[in-house]
């Protein structure tokens, strides 16, 4: 059980940011690679979230399995996820990432 404060949701051990993806090609391998290069710069444990399913935000490997899942996911009009922070640095962390999702990754 968690509660929200201004946009974030804090759980037992996570801090979460609900994200809803709006870039116009949606998620692919190179905002995968962007999330992982944002991510590393930080000492929390980051994941993207989405229905039960789990991925590490510092793994390239999961952030192109976590692409690839999202693609079925955006078919059915579905593109929010949520990214998850645990650490001393969790919330900056999940402003940097909210910041280069809202940003469109770079990539317009």
């Amino acid at each position: 059980m968690g509660f929200a404060c201004g946009g974030w949701v804090m759980t037992a051990t996570w801090l979460e940011k609900n994200i809803n993806l709006t870039h116009k090609n949606g998620l692919h391998m190179r905002p995968a690679q962007r999330i992982v290069s944002v991510a590393v710069k930080f000492k929390s444990d980051i994941r993207a979230y989405k229905n039960q399913r789990e991925f590490n935000a510092k793994s390239i490997l999961d952030m192109i399995e976590f692409a690839a899942f999202m693609v079925g996911e955006t078919a059915n009009d579905d593109n929010t996820f949520v990214f998850r922070a645990s650490g001393d640095d969790a919330e900056a962390a999940l402003e940097a990432l909210s910041v280069l999702v809202d940003d469109s990754f770079g990539l317009e």
